[in-house]
């Protein structure tokens, strides 16, 4: 045992081990010489090279392994470039003061200091906290309430803990956001070339799906390239004023990917967290003026104005603490947006409003330019009807396709694609009506659930095509809507998931 800077820590030499450690950066120590120092299986531990390079892992504890050797997997001799034989210090990784007795508060109910949440963040970002003390963390979420304080506070030190993105003072940087938990309702990439084509910079990262049938990361998938590095990403900014690119590469906010983890198991997330990580982002990306989209509707993520407006106060109290211009616009959301659902045929219903086609979706064109306006408002091009106005001439002219053609190009897509170019699922299913009747409700989660068993979202080709909407009347054995998966079985498990749970109503 070794004393240098009041820690105490041991040497050993690497033995590569031929298996791999899953998700987590793991190594193997022996039992006994870790628990002498303190260091059990659910802690994690700070190594050092010669060269004084440092990294952390978790520990797995083994009795079969020798004194004096630390066991390294596969993934973690690929990652850091281990040899047999190199010899590190090792150390218990314990969090700082700071960090444990911040927890331990919040585990009270009390309010944190800035310095105090970066801590928290900054070490779970880092990965100095283990499993159980980030629980705690996320844990106390649900046992009190958070303040708005602590989201503004939490957003701001996800992003300063990341990689941020810096533009010249005084420059509009536009964001677009959508809370979710509506099919089909892919605005974002209509609203994005709008607003570029006008020489407002609105750079677009996204993640992809977690609960629906195709987020803007699927659907942008499709056409182009959406993984790009931070110079890439200055690159293409500079080039169209615009990207439409994956944020998880990007390590904006590294602390959030590893507290929904937390949360995953048991679906779990509070709305204050929710607000904290979108916010976080936006501030990591440089937004100056952002527009938020709360859908509404009784089937929908948010059900009722209550809830509606409690999300909007938190957004606008976060977004405004961070020196963004913000509008939160609460929409309807009483069915699917547009007709399609699922990747290719959210992307065709795009690039039909795009190319101004006659089979363009009405509602889906309607709603883009609604919130392109809106944004339009907030930068100060124009207000009222002349925001509407020159959001609707951007499409009109074919300026805001011409804009989506060189964001394409630009990241290595087709920028001649065609919307009727896009291949669907090759097995299909046409959804009847039981009876004659008027359509009365259609259920976004029962739409959420078929997509799912069609192969939603990670077949891009899957999905639905409604033919009727809320309001329309049918007549029994006319088509509702059409199916569609790339093979067989999962197709019947869709036309299974169709009797279980019909998506309409008709009375």
């Amino acid at each position: 045992m070794t004393e240098q800077n009041n820690q105490c820590f041991f040497y050993a030499k690497a033995h590569i081990l031929p298996m791999k450690d899953g998700e987590k950066f793991n190594v193997l120590l022996n039992e006994n010489q870790a628990m002498a120092f303190g260091i059990t299986s659910e802690d994690k531990v700070s190594l050092m090279r010669a060269n004084k390079e440092k990294f952390v892992a978790d520990v797995v504890l083994s009795s079969d392994i020798e004194e004096g050797t630390i066991g390294i997997y596969h993934e973690t001799e690929e990652r850091f470039g281990v040899h047999e034989g190199e010899e590190f210090s090792i150390k218990f990784a314990e969090a700082k003061a700071l960090t444990n007795e911040a927890i331990r508060k919040k585990m009270k109910g009390e309010e944190l200091t800035y310095e105090e949440m970066y801590s928290i963040i900054k070490d779970i970002s880092r990965g100095r906290l283990s499993e159980i003390m980030m629980t705690y963390y996320v844990a106390s979420s649900f046992f009190y309430p958070t303040t708005d304080e602590e989201m503004y506070q939490t957003a701001k030190a996800m992003a300063e803990t990341g990689v941020t993105f810096k533009y010249p003072e005084g420059e509009i940087i536009a964001d677009k956001h959508c809370i979710g938990g509506v099919p089909g309702n892919e605005t974002t990439m209509i609203i994005i070339p709008i607003i570029a084509s006008l020489g407002i910079k609105i750079p677009k990262n996204f993640s992809k799906a977690i609960t629906s049938p195709a987020a803007t990361g699927e659907c942008v998938n499709v056409l182009m390239n959406i993984n790009f590095d931070k110079k890439g990403i200055e690159n293409l900014i500079e080039e169209n004023n615009c990207c439409l690119v994956r944020g998880g590469a990007l390590d904006l906010a590294p602390a959030d990917d590893k507290i929904i983890k937390v949360q995953y198991p048991l679906s779990m997330q509070s709305r204050a967290k929710v607000v904290s990580s979108i916010m976080a982002k936006k501030y990591a990306m440089g937004v100056t003026h952002s527009l938020i989209d709360i859908p509404m509707g009784p089937t929908a993520k948010v059900k009722t104005m209550e809830e509606a407006l409690d999300w909007k106060q938190k957004f606008e109290f976060v977004g405004t603490k961070l020196g963004m211009k913000m509008t939160v616009q609460i929409t309807e959301a009483n069915e699917v947006i547009g007709n399609g659902v699922g990747a290719v045929l959210q992307v065709r219903e795009v690039l039909r409003v795009l190319q101004q086609h006659e089979k363009r979706p009405a509602d889906l064109e309607k709603k883009a330019i609604f919130l392109a306006s809106r944004l339009i408002e907030i930068v100060g091009k124009a207000q009222g009807d002349d925001a509407i106005s020159l959001a609707k001439k951007q499409l009109e002219s074919g300026e805001a396709r011409k804009m989506m053609q060189k964001i394409i190009k630009a990241q290595g897509g087709n920028p001649d694609i065609n919307s009727e170019d896009l291949k669907l699922g090759k097995e299909s299913f046409d959804v009847v009506a039981p009876k004659s009747g008027k359509v009365t409700a259609i259920d976004l989660h029962n739409i959420n659930y078929i997509a799912r068993h069609l192969g939603c979202p990670a077949i891009n080709e899957a999905g639905l095509y409604l033919y009727k909407k809320i309001g329309d009347e049918v007549k029994e054995g006319e088509i509702l809507y059409t199916i569609y998966a790339n093979d067989p079985a999962k197709l019947e498990s869709g036309k299974e998931q169709v009797a279980a749970q019909p998506a309409y109503t008709i009375e």
